[in-house]
């Protein structure tokens, strides 16, 4: 008797997020390299997480952003995105409230609503 394999992350398209998501980017406004992957960046990342690493974080609550950004020192701003309708890929990864966004930076700079830098 086989049994499937438990999958690593569960993707979904944008339609399926609920509300806009943040990323932390160095100031606002944002620029094309706040959306770029470490792996696009050169910037290293544990090998196994390669599907994280090929992808950009972001949270689905700013407050979350903000936090993340003081605590370890990210970035002083945090921008909102609505990609509700965008084509994009993503899953939940690693804490509560953090996913991991798949589609090309240009995308994502374009999705930008707002961006305000916290103190």
């Amino acid at each position: 008797m086989s049994t499937e394999p438990t999958p690593l992350y569960r993707v979904y398209d944008g339609a399926a997020l609920e509300g806009l998501v943040h990323r932390i980017v160095k100031r606002c406004p944002p620029t094309l390299e706040d959306f770029e992957s470490y792996e696009a960046l050169g910037r290293p990342y544990d090998r196994r997480d390669f599907f994280k690493g090929v992808g950009v974080s972001m949270h689905l609550s700013r407050d979350r952003a903000v936090t993340i950004a003081r605590r370890y020192g990210h970035g002083r701003g945090v921008a909102a995105l609505d990609l509700r309708e965008a084509p994009v890929a993503w899953a939940p990864t690693g804490a509560p409230g953090h996913v991991t966004v798949w589609a090309p930076p240009e995308l994502l700079l374009r999705s930008v609503l707002q961006c305000d830098e916290h103190e």
